[in-house]
């Protein structure tokens, strides 16, 4: 049972409590509210559409259509009911309403996030309220995760948006291999496919890879090439989705005459593009005018997310992720990495490990497991097996690689 309270601020305002968080200022919601709007005003400033999501009790969203001409529409979703019916309680609901420029969702139904994707289509980006994210219950860890996973998108944007464009113009233009084409000229299903992730544990498991090597495909991530190759285990494949150039220098230089199919994605690192020299097939994740295929991969913006879902359109029924770690392992977060006391110490975030003890994690590594998690769940015929020694993906079976 969740403990909400309403209690008055100094200005004779209203503010809410839900289980000891607080969703606007004890003091001065009103002022807390223009300062968070204006922070946001590269949203909404000359827009046509706004979306938010987090109603609370309404402050950031009556400060909101302040700042907004008369013909901007906006479309407010929350479906928190409790605080939404303390919203109404107040009074506060009511008078947003009043404003016709104004489209309220507040029901969570079967076709809610249905509605959601399809505002959030017609604009940018969005104001996500973070209180009211943070106070939902456990029960809608779904809707939690779908702007979490938004959030880390609109961070990689902002960091890497332009240096991806450059990226795919250059991809783009220049000859390649449909990823089709790589399905044409290699099979994968006549022996399981291992992708090979960058986490501590990888180490424990070469020498299995290069003892029993003739057992398995093995699919690379970009990172973890260069710890295969000079183990001796020559990989099947190459995939890369990250656009900077450090992927070249860090993971590539030196490999760049191997006879490996390389697996792009279309914003992929134009210096990895440029420099290998290698079979190269490019991918994309969605239908756009330069995708020549009706095959579409699903990045989950990470490479292990790329590479699985390149592994199970390839017809395989099997699947071993190695190093798929997603958690620290002896302060550890990559393979052959010194160890991390500062990152590990900082780390807040705690997932169950495969051996049934809590590990220390970061929410954007949660947020890979979840997508990792949303593959396998899409793809009941295939077995997902887990050699990895840090977090329990749902959906695998545990167990070593031979």
């Amino acid at each position: 049972m969740r403990n909400i309270e309403i209690a008055k601020t100094r200005e004779n305002n209203f503010t809410i409590c839900v289980d000891k968080i607080y969703l606007h200022s004890k003091y001065y919601p009103f002022k807390e509210a223009e300062k968070f709007i204006i922070e946001n005003k590269d949203i909404y400033i000359d827009k046509k559409y706004v979306v938010v999501y987090g109603l609370a009790l309404g402050y950031h969203v009556i400060k909101l259509l302040e700042k907004l001409n008369s013909n901007c529409k906006v479309y407010v979703f929350d479906f928190d009911n409790e605080v939404v019916k303390k919203c109404a309680d107040i009074g506060m609901l009511n008078e947003i309403k009043k404003d016709n420029r104004v489209e309220l969702f507040l029901d969570y139904s079967k076709g809610f996030p249905n509605k959601l994707q399809e505002k959030m289509n017609l604009v940018e980006d969005i104001i996500i309220y973070k209180p009211s994210l943070k106070c939902l219950p456990e029960s809608y860890e779904l809707i939690k995760s779908l702007f979490r996973s938004y959030e880390l998108a609109k961070i990689g944007i902002q960091r890497f948006g332009e240096i991806a464009k450059e990226n795919y113009k250059y991809n783009t233009n220049r000859r390649n291999y449909k990823i089709s084409e790589f399905y044409s000229k290699y099979s994968f299903k006549d022996k399981p496919i291992v992708i090979a992730a960058g986490g501590p544990s990888l180490e424990n498991t070469l020498h299995t890879l290069k003892s029993f090597r003739d057992r398995f495909y093995i699919f690379a991530l970009g990172q973890t090439l260069s710890i295969l190759v000079k183990n001796a285990i020559k990989p099947d494949a190459i995939v890369i989705i990250d656009p900077q150039e450090d992927v070249y220098e860090l993971h590539i230089k030196g490999h760049e005459d191997l006879d490996i199919p390389l697996c792009f994605l279309s914003t992929a690192s134009r210096w990895v593009v440029s420099n290998y020299k290698g079979p190269k097939y490019i991918f994309f994740n969605d239908k756009d005018k330069n995708n020549k295929d009706d095959i579409t991969i699903n990045t989950g913006k990470t490479v292990a997310v790329a590479a699985l879902d390149i592994a199970v359109k390839s017809g395989t029924d099997k699947i071993i992720l190695t190093g798929q770690d997603l958690a620290f392992i002896n302060n550890k977060f990559h393979a052959g990495d010194e160890i991390e006391s500062s990152l590990y110490n900082k780390s807040t975030v705690k997932v169950l490990g495969v051996d049934g003890k809590m590990l220390k994690t970061t929410s954007g590594m949660l947020e890979f497991k979840r997508n990792i998690e949303n593959i396998i769940k899409d793809n009941p015929k295939v077995t997902f097996i887990n050699c990895s020694k840090g977090a329990r993906i749902e959906g695998t079976l545990e167990g070593d690689l031979v």
